[in-house]
């Protein structure tokens, strides 16, 4: 093969986010494709507004043809600030960007004149098709999966269908992506074996994906279970690691796929995993099977303990019974736990947030979590906010603490108690935690030490 010396600059901001987000999938999967089809990829991830200047560095010295943002909805607006930059220093390099927000909301390019166009869906083969046509000087504006604007009006390619064989890709990169700083801060090394998720939650993207793709539900695809297991390995090898996290949406939900996996994790890897399930999947056999494997951390999503909340908005159709007993079988089998909730979508009161509290404290989780919601465009309740005036859309575009503060239209005293409940959910599901509050206390102690040192040093100075 010959190699190219086309130079793409990829980018994925996550300005106000966490750490634990700081490491895309979806973009290290396209970085590994372009690699293995003879590009030159670079990465840059930007953890704040003034890391464009990080971009323009590389820009400077790595001299792209291409810069590709990944972005979700919060990002955008930053991918559109830089995008202007770019072109203002160099109109010859082409902007393209990728992800969810572009592939639920493609009308996003009419929101940018600097962004050259943008990919909708699963892009890996198509974003190989539009470097080569950029390569050879070709209308790359052509190219599938690819929209942009004509004259202020969206123009949509066709999509190249969904892949079903998903061994033929190589595995997501983790040498020029920041894999290894993720496990040195997380302590787990993630995988993601599994694209699609079958369920329609009404805030998820998974539904828009599917719609984008004239299909009534985002059926999964995985990878064989013994190419899963052989990107652990290979990764074990390089880099140790005490947990391995599968992040697919929901573990196993294909049982023949489960099975195998299981037995050739049980005879390859010996170390404990964790990953995610919905307790409508749970039983004693599968968590058993789980058990045998190494499985020692279950995550659910619970999202709500008001089952109008959760059925009605959210669309979420299991029921707090089918929770509980999930719980109880999974705490048999002395498997940790992790509930993950949501707070704050549009037609939830304060009193229906204390039945997620009074749910959690029912079924005692190893840890529980919660997030308040953010409306992405796309998504059913996401595009009803918009629809019905309830977003604050100057919060939405000013790199809001996405999923750490409510950006809807909401009275200041209710955005406070949503900011309360986020920050001290964790007393509120464990009211009698000594161990936590002791924990808290030795933090508090520690910091009031470290102040008391720094101000007798201020006073010796003076």
């Amino acid at each position: 093969m010959k190699l190219s010396r086309l130079n793409v600059l990829f980018v994925f901001p996550n300005i106000n986010g966490t750490y634990e987000e700081s490491y895309s999938f979806g973009l290290a999967a396209i970085v590994s494709i372009t690699k293995e089809r003879g590009y030159n990829p670079k990465v840059v991830y930007v953890n704040s507004r003034s890391g464009y200047q990080d971009v323009l560095r590389e820009i400077a010295e790595f001299k792209p043809q291409v810069v590709g943002f990944s972005s979700v909805s919060s990002q955008f607006c930053f991918v559109n600030e830089i995008a202007s930059i770019i072109k203002e220093n160099d109109p010859r390099i082409i902007t393209v960007c990728g992800g969810v927000h572009s592939t639920i909301n493609p009308a996003c390019i009419l929101e940018s004149k600097d962004l050259d166009g943008v990919f909708v869906g699963e892009a890996d083969h198509a974003f190989i098709e539009f470097l080569e046509k950029v390569e050879n000087k070709c209308d790359y504006k052509d190219t599938d999966n690819f929209a942009y604007s004509l004259n202020g009006k969206l123009v949509k390619n066709k999509l190249k269908p969904l892949l079903t064989n998903l061994d033929i890709l190589p595995f997501p990169d983790k040498e020029i992506s920041p894999y290894r700083e993720f496990i040195k801060w997380n302590k787990f090394s993630p995988f993601y074996f599994t694209r699609g998720c079958p369920y329609l939650c009404s805030y998820c993207s998974n539904h828009a994906i599917a719609e984008t793709y004239g299909l009534q539900r985002n059926n999964p695809r995985s990878r064989s279970p013994v190419s899963c297991v052989s990107e652990i390995e290979e990764v074990i090898k390089k880099i140790p690691t005490k947990l391995i996290f599968i992040g697919d949406d929901t573990f196993g939900l294909n049982s023949k796929w489960r099975n195998e996996f299981l037995v050739e994790y049980k005879r390859k890897i010996n170390i404990g995993f964790m990953c995610l399930l919905r307790v409508e999947v749970v039983s004693e056999e599968f968590i058993n099977a789980l058990k045998e494997a190494g499985c020692c951390y279950i995550q659910f999503g619970i999202e709500s303990g008001n089952d109008y909340v959760r059925r009605d908005i959210m669309n979420r159709k299991m029921s707090n019974k089918q929770i509980v007993k999930a719980f109880d079988i999974v705490r048999r089998y002395g498997i940790r736990t992790n509930a993950i909730n949501i707070i704050g979508v549009p037609g939830e009161t304060e009193e229906m947030i204390w039945d997620t509290i009074k749910l959690n404290r029912r079924i005692k989780p190893s840890s529980s979590g919660v997030n308040i919601f953010y409306p992405y465009k796309g998504t059913k309740l996401g595009d009803a906010c918009f629809e019905k005036g309830l977003v604050d859309e100057e919060l939405y575009y000013s790199f809001s603490k996405e999923r750490r503060e409510t950006v809807l239209n909401y009275p200041e005293e209710f955005k406070e108690r949503l900011v309360y409940y986020h920050q001290n959910w964790h007393k509120l599901v464990y009211p009698f935690d000594m161990k936590y509050r002791l924990k808290r206390l030795l933090i508090i102690l520690r910091l009031w030490g470290y102040i008391s040192i720094l101000k007798r040093r201020v006073l010796n100075r003076a």
